[in-house]
């Protein structure tokens, strides 16, 4: 700066305005033009010379400034673990996520599930907490580009527990010990650890012949099982339906992942009935019909489906294998079936569109709010799906979720262990979270914001289903959310019942108006018996569980309901799905509340637990 002001200076003594005049105006002609002393010429080729030199060395810095902007942009900053862990406050907050930090400062009121999911990651590593709730791609639609700092590689590695520290065995655990070492030694042959029998809720002791004593915490022993379990799950070949597939999940499945998938809210009654309402209506097969050509292929939205019921949103299907919705979704698209995909699930609508299985591939996506500006903005994403992903055929949205149901069950269960997995589903189903509160206003904004249909997900009264027809919309899905929200709240095939005759009584006919159905569909002739009251149905849990083999268990569990569908239509004396109606039903004890016992069921379901007792 010094030498820019220096040569300023001695270029205004130099370049006076008479040194100009005597050189003439420019341009020059020649009439004008002035030939110039030795005094003047002398005094310009200083001035230019000391212009050049100003010039260089500015062109020189500016140079190296734009050097050092470009080698910053092309080369990530380099943060350590140090600093990172400096800032992990409300007003301050990094993490790290794959590798790379993030000042998420700015983002945590945003958050749709609430700022506490993000902060107890602040100054720490979230890799793990993240990528088991979000698909990668999140970071890229809802974090700008100036949150990301830079990049970490100095974060440490977590270590093994040390079991030199546990606790003592109590008097009751040594004699248990000594009595299976007696009985070991008696026999001459050792106490397998996979043989032993002992409660999950007990610290036991287990002996081997020649071997000191190694203690196993009851939770270690269930793990040991489970793996065990997972070297020898059945064959494919001996699965023949999707209670088989609930069967296998519930032995395999980590504590934390059965829990969340099978769990009700408070006592259950609602996850119960769902199911035992469906064996109250029975059939009434005609006789004397050809039914060697049946044909169940069915029209959802307009759109064609192999068969009469889809694969329904359930969120979480990452903690059933790693590959998430994508796994439902390539099974759908080769079987010719359509899929729900949620927008809160592990992977995005854009992922699952560009991995269709066929470039017809057809798919619905189901929508949940978190607060009013999402809602506000929903006009214009769906405007946008429409035009970006033209093979989304039906928007589901939830209006069952106000907040989120009391699912004691699984919280009991993730209160038991104490893993990562049970940290992260805490925080995403215990927080008092408030969800976006939606009107019959918004829903018909949505729908003249797109053509594609809007569909209610979550109804639960027949008085709901009819102002939905009434008032122009494209169709209600009647559903309890699984009877995962309001516990006592009706068995869903009994509100679609309901809902029917009340359609009838008041002369409602539309074509353009669609009904679909979710909770307890196990079979093939449950699926039937929607069918004949005039709804599709969806089935959420049952593919869930199907996932436990991955693609090739899920295409094999819709492939048994279509073979269930085919035979009991020919049972029941039908040829098309359009032929079904209620005449083929007996629904007198739908309304008694009696209990049916199902063994098959009941040995599938996991009770409440109770309170554990202190050690």
């Amino acid at each position: 700066m010094m030498f820019k002001s220096l040569a300023k200076r001695r270029l205004r003594d130099i370049v006076k305005p008479q040194t100009i005049r005597k050189l003439g105006s420019f341009p020059l002609t020649q009439k004008s033009r002035v030939e110039p002393d030795f005094k003047t010429t002398h005094k310009l080729a200083l001035a230019l010379g000391l212009l050049s030199a100003v010039s260089i060395s500015i062109y020189t810095k500016q140079n190296d400034a734009n050097k050092i902007l470009n080698e910053t942009a092309s080369t990530p900053r380099q943060v350590s673990f140090a600093e990172l862990q400096l800032h992990n406050t409300l007003e301050d907050c990094w993490i790290a996520i794959h590798g790379k930090v993030y000042d998420v400062t700015g983002f945590l009121a945003n958050h749709p599930g609430g700022a506490a999911r993000i902060f107890r990651f602040a100054g720490n590593d979230a890799t793990k907490g993240f990528s088991s709730m979000h698909a990668p791609t999140y970071l890229d639609r809802h974090l700008p580009i100036e949150c990301q700092i830079g990049e970490i590689t100095d974060l440490p590695t977590q270590t093994k527990k040390n079991k030199s520290n546990k606790k003592k065995p109590s008097k009751k655990e040594t004699d248990i010990a000594k009595t299976a070492t007696a009985v070991a030694k008696s026999k001459s042959k050792p106490v397998l650890k996979n043989k032993t029998k002992k409660s999950r809720h007990h610290r036991v002791l287990i002996l081997e012949d020649d071997e000191e004593e190694e203690e196993f915490t009851a939770e270690e022993i269930f793990e040991n099982q489970r793996q065990e379990n997972i070297k020898n799950m059945p064959s494919l070949n001996n699965i023949f339906s999707i209670s088989d597939f609930e069967s296998v999940a519930k032995k395999v499945l980590p504590p934390v992942a059965w829990g969340y998938a099978s769990t009700g809210s408070n006592d259950e009654f609602s996850l119960r009935e769902n199911h035992y309402a469906l064996g109250r209506i029975f059939f009434r097969p005609r006789c004397l019909i050809d039914t060697s050509v049946v044909d169940i292929g069915s029209t959802l939205l307009g759109q064609k489906s192999a068969a009469p019921f889809y694969v329904g949103a359930f969120c979480g299907s990452h903690l059933i294998q790693p590959e998430g919705e994508r796994v439902l979704a390539k099974a759908a698209g080769n079987q010719d079936m359509l899929y729900i995909v949620p927008n809160y699930g592990s992977v995005s609508l854009e992922e699952i569109y560009s991995l269709r299985t066929k470039p017809d591939q057809k798919l619905f996506y189901q929508v949940g709010f978190a607060n009013r500006k999402q809602v506000d903005e929903a006009p214009a994403y769906f405007q946008k799906i429409e035009k970006e992903m033209p093979n989304v055929k039906g928007i589901f949205i939830n209006v069952d979720i106000p907040v989120v149901g009391n699912r004691e069950k699984d919280i009991k269960i993730r209160e038991e262990v104490h893993d990562e997995l049970a940290s992260d589903l805490n925080n995403l189903i215990t927080d008092d979270t408030i969800y976006a509160n939606l009107s019959w206003e918004d829903f018909k904004t949505f729908q003249a914001s797109t053509s594609i249909p809007i569909i209610l997900k979550g109804v639960q009264r027949k008085e709901d289903v009819v102002k939905a027809a009434e008032l122009g919309l494209k169709g209600v899905l009647i559903s309890n959310h699984g009877g995962r929200q309001l516990d006592y709240s009706p068995p869903a095939i009994e509100v679609l019942a309901q809902t029917k005759q009340l359609m009838k009584e008041k002369n409602i006919q539309r074509d353009d108006f669609h009904l679909f159905v979710e909770g307890g569909f196990r079979r093939g002739s449950d699926i039937i018996k929607a069918l004949c009251l005039g709804a599709t149905p969806g089935l959420g849990r049952g593919m869930l569980y199907s996932e436990v083999y991955g693609q090739e268990g899920v295409e094999k569990g819709i492939s048994l309901l279509k073979q269930e569908i085919t035979r009991d239509m020919k049972l029941l004396g039908v040829t098309s799905v359009d032929q079904l109606n209620e005449s083929y039903l007996d629904m007198s004890s739908l309304e008694y509340k009696f209990i049916s016992t199902d063994n098959l069921y009941n040995k599938n379901y996991t009770p409440m637990p109770g309170p554990r007792f202190k050690q």
